[in-house]
């Protein structure tokens, strides 16, 4: 060994005075060699050969006769013992998996060495050296099972106590999120770690959830092992399942494979949805082909790496066009385009349009005002919006007269395609350095562009999505004595997302009529086709980001031999980052359209079931709910350190237990640039609480509010930045105590019959994984003000939608200020990593050769779960309590009252340009912000199942799995009234009484 190598081996030694490792992506063989009567042998030597590679492990055993071969490769062995004395020991036919534990148990036979005891047999079918549940998958199962589209993770579905939760019909292996969407055992769902050949292979997916960092296609893929409850100790940031994923290696011989596969509308059933819309089968195209190849490295005259240097190769690439999003929308015709609704009113009165122009007080009312009808229910020319005039030309006229009376659904695309062009590329390489060290390397990529949601083939609709997800990964196992085993790792996974119109890009805005001073707040590079949301009929494209997603992992592990103990230890570093560029369409506007200002003949009215937000937009009078948005890009990163030990001790040749302890410590979000809320001050008074309070005491008179005096009135509480006047640049302090035990027993109490047993703790994430920073401020989102007297005039429309212009980003420098009059959130301070307590009792039976069969009990607990909470709301103590409709009450809490805000200095919205504000508002404890959102941690989730499996292998190769389970999931997540003490219980959405 060179002197760098072993300065490097101490130096790392010394390094890991705490440990930890990721799952691994090989498997052990150990076990004990004894004579005929059961006395250990010491010194004998063991050699485990891989018979497709021809590479040999060679150890020695121990004082027990103890030997372990951690971190094999996965594939076909045959073991070889010998000593003097005793006649040599041969074992074939020992298949090693992902993340396997064998137990091989040698009887040496007294006499001479140099003949042979050679023994076949097949591996035993019950797991009798640790408690994990799940599944392998193995090669043929990944090779010859017609999985859609080649997705290896769609197996996942074949261990018993999963649940997918993802969109069935996503299920490409460019469709990352959804296609690992899956509970497992109780667990949150899109909370299982994903590793490829023993490193991170996950990115950050949406709502929290994971996703693929990279989908290698199946012909590059060894075996995946699905462990659904583990209590091994390496396994980490996972709420207790893992997906365990090893490549293939090359071997001796040269393979190689290659398939296509083509699909044809007229081979196909129709969609469900277009058979219902009467619509025949969509047009589409399939083409998917792959390839693969491996083997020695061998360059004739140069090199030959037989026994020592192999590659692996694969490809594959998707040509797809087929119905994805289809919808089926409803667009005005040609009468309602020009504002004739009159055809409506002759099927029910409750058609009515009203004209909002005409809008007074009720008398003697300060909450109610009435409108009067369009006669005919005719909208004249004269008040439709010039610019509402243009925008519909975009719109589409109608495919049929729709399904109802009224013409709805009368827009159907449930076959609207998804165009897909994919192809992928990965490579593995493998080389013996030594019998004591060997090394591989990694490299993996893909890309994908695919268009959707085009209904209307203009720039009102459309999207693209191109993905470029990227990953390597290192891999050395140096064996520093028969007894110590080091490895190391890095990967890295690099997921590339970037969305964009597909035809709304640099559009023109003074094209649909609005004012040169309107188009040209907005960068012409940022310029597109406006968001416009019409109540009761559709929504136009809503698009653009870019995302750089990096995940680093930094492995150091060690195996060491000791006795009847086999000991894990190690370290593990991870890194997890993003960049995100947030160019959504309402950079150009979100123009929101309801029945606020055409509903009648009372404000309160119930509104028409289809046509009062179509004749809102003919007359441009948008919600106040419309906006455009200033967006804020964002660099954000959160870390983990996290340590363990295990000891996999073999108490007896029939009884083993795995006693292990895993610590976890999770670094806090931060932003590069401090570009991110971090809290809230609940006590500081604002700078305009003075004013405030005189305003409010000025109008108490006239309309009391008995609840809040003018002396209780404050003005108080506002945002927090990361690293402002004193603030931690981290979002959160660090939650340090996630220990995290692991135990699990296996007792062979009769023949081929096995006893298992487990308990774990397992910590959720709670950085970049979970979340990503809050940027109030630096995302500004400018509200479209249509009136300031609840509709007795109007202040902004279409044709100048935003008279006082538009809010530039203003950063952290508005301080408690910021966003006063819109809605907030902010973080935890003190953040707590939720956890599930897992644990399960189980039976494996093999009978004969080829069969076993597995009863299991499995129970989950989750603790501390996050709960989204709104702490601006009025208490319970100031609701009803009447079991029916309280007018009374509603009337009270609704009624219009003095605005003690309007125009305010730095109160933003309706909250600042409105006369009035609803009597409700005022009652809230921080009646400045429409809301005040954040997390707790009261949550909870609860989940028992019975879980059965069995298996049965041929000798063609062939294999046969079955699996049922019987499970009810409950859970507390959220609260049933906002002001309520704790969540409400209720059946999980991943519930599934029978599976």
């Amino acid at each position: 060994m060179s002197t760098f190598t072993i300065s490097r081996l101490s130096a790392l030694f010394l390094f890991t005075s705490l440990f930890m490792l990721a799952q691994d992506s090989r498997g052990t063989v150990a076990g004990q060699v004894t004579d005929q009567q059961d006395s250990a042998i010491l010194g004998a030597r063991v050699m485990i050969r891989n018979v497709e590679t021809g590479i040999d492990t060679v150890l020695t055993t121990n004082q027990h006769g103890s030997y372990a071969a951690p971190l094999l490769i996965p594939g076909s062995y045959q073991i070889y013992v010998e000593h003097q004395g005793f006649k040599k020991f041969m074992r074939r036919g020992i298949t090693v998996s992902v993340n396997d534990n064998l137990q091989i148990d040698v009887k040496l036979e007294l006499g001479d060495v140099a003949q042979t005891i050679d023994v076949t047999d097949s591996a035993p079918l019950v797991e009798s050296s640790n408690a994990t549940l799940g599944i392998l998958i193995g090669t043929k199962e990944l090779t010859e099972m017609p999985i859609a589209h080649g997705n290896p993770y769609a197996l996942i579905a074949l261990a018993p106590g999963t649940t997918f939760e993802g969109d069935p019909k996503l299920n490409r292996p460019y469709e990352p999120t959804h296609i690992v969407d899956y509970s497992m055992s109780g667990s949150a769902s899109g909370t299982t770690d994903i590793t490829l050949d023993g490193v991170s292979n996950t990115s950050k997916g949406s709502n929290g959830k994971v996703a693929a960092g990279y989908v290698p296609p199946v012909d590059a893929i060894g075996e995946v092992r699905v462990e659904t409850s583990s209590f091994d100790a390496r396994t980490g940031q996972s709420s207790g399942g893992l997906v365990n994923i090893s490549l293939r290696s090359g071997t001796n011989k040269l393979h190689g494979s290659g398939t296509y596969t083509k699909m044809k509308p007229q081979w196909m059933a129709n969609d469900f949805f277009a058979n219902r819309a009467n619509i025949g089968r969509g047009d589409f195209e399939y083409d998917r082909w792959s390839g693969a190849l491996s083997g020695p490295i061998f360059i004739s005259k140069v090199y030959n790496g037989r026994n020592k240097t192999f590659f692996m190769w694969a490809y594959e690439a998707l040509s797809d066009s087929r119905p994805r999003s289809g919808a089926t929308l409803t667009v005005p015709n040609a009468d309602m385009r020009k504002g004739d609704f009159s055809e409506l009113t002759k099927i029910a009165a409750n058609y009515q349009i009203y004209n909002p122009f005409t809008r007074r007080r009720v008398d003697n009312s300060t909450i109610r005002y009435q409108q009067d009808p369009f006669p005919g229910n005719l909208i004249p020319p004269s008040l439709i919006n010039p610019v509402s005039s243009k925008v519909q030309t975009y719109f589409p006229l109608p495919i049929n007269v729709g399904t109802t009376s009224d013409h709805r659904n009368n827009f159907p695309k449930p076959t609207s395609p998804e165009l897909a062009d994919y192809f992928t590329h990965t490579v593995r390489v493998d080389h013996n350095l030594s019998a004591r060290n060997r090394i591989f390397i990694r490299g993996n990529m893909y890309e994908r562009d695919t268009r959707r949601n085009d209904y209307f083939e203009n720039q009102a609709t459309g999207l693209r999505e191109a993905y470029s997800p990227r990953g390597a990964s290192f891999d050395e196992v140096l064996a520093i004595s028969p007894t110590l085993v080091l490895n190391l790792r890095y990967g890295y996974t690099r997921f590339t997302r970037r969305t964009t119109p597909l035809h709304g890009l640099n559009f023109d805005l003074t094209s649909l009529g609005f004012p040169k001073s309107f188009a040209s707040l907005i960068s012409p590079d940022q310029s597109e086709f406006p968001v416009f949301n019409i109540n009761g009929y559709f929504t136009t494209n809503n698009a653009g980001e870019a995302r750089f997603m990096d995940t680093h992992s930094v492995v150091v592990a060690f195996n060491k031999l000791r006795g009847n103990h086999n000991v894990d230890f190690g370290l593990e570093a991870r890194a997890y980052r993003q960049n995100r560029y947030n160019g959504n369409t309402t950079r150009s506007g979100s123009f929101i359209f309801d029945t606020t200002w055409t509903k009648g003949p009372m404000d309160n009215a119930v509104a028409s079931p289809l046509d009062q937000g179509f004749a809102a937009f003919l007359l441009g009078l948008h919600a106040a709910t419309s906006f455009i948005a200033r967006n804020g890009d964002l660099a954000e990163q959160s870390t983990l350190w996290a340590g363990y030990v295990q000891d996999n001790w073999r108490v007896k040749r029939n009884l083993t237990l795995t006693i292990g302890l895993r610590y976890e410590i999770e670094g806090p979000l931060t932003e590069r640039y401090n570009r991110s809320v971090r809290d809230f001050d609940f006590n500081t008074s604002l700078p305009i609480e003075k004013e405030a309070q005189a305003a409010y005491a000025a109008s108490y008179a006239a309309n009391p509010t008995k609840e809040l005096l003018p002396s209780q009135f404050n003005v108080r509480g506002g945002l927090v930045f990361a690293g402002v006047n004193g603030q931690p640049r981290e979002l959160w302090a660090r939650d340090k105590n996630n220990l995290m035990p692991r135990i699990g027993l296996a007792y062979t109490f009769l023949k081929q019959t096995v006893f298992r047993a487990g308990y774990g703790m397992y910590f959720s994430g709670l950085g970049l994984r979970r979340t990503d920073v809050l940027q109030n401020g630096y995302e500004r989102n400018t509200s479209l003000i249509p009136s300031r007297d609840t509709g007795l005039s109007f202040v902004g429309t279409l044709s100048n939608p935003f008279p006082d212009g538009i809010l530039d980003s203003v950063g952290n420098r508005g301080g408690l200020m910021t966003d006063v009059g819109n809605s907030i959130t902010f973080f935890t301070p003190a953040a707590k990593a939720s956890y599930n307590q897992r644990w399960q009792a189980s039976l494996q039976r093999q009978l004969g050769r080829t069969t076993m069969v597995e009863a299991a009990y499995v129970g989950n607990r989750a603790t501390k779960l996050e709960v989204a909470r709104d702490l601006n709301v009025v208490g319970n103590d100031l609701l009803s309590r009447s079991p029916f409709f309280d007018v009374e009450r509603v009337n009270y809490l609704g009624a219009n009252v003095a605005n003690p805000f309007v125009r305010l200095a730095g109160v933003n919205g309706g909250l600042g340009n409105n006369n009035t504000i609803t009597r409700e508002t005022l009652l809230k404890p921080f009646p400045q912000f429409a809301a005040v959102n954040t997390s707790n941690v009261k949550g909870y989730a609860w989940y028992h199942s019975l879980q059965l499996r069995a298996s049965r292998r041929f000798s063609t190769g062939l294999g046969l799995n079955g699996s049922y389970t019987w499970a009810k999931n409950m859970e507390a997540v959220g609260y049933l009234n906002p002001g309520d003490a704790m969540p409400y219980e209720s059946l999980a959405g991943a519930d599934r009484r029978h599976v």
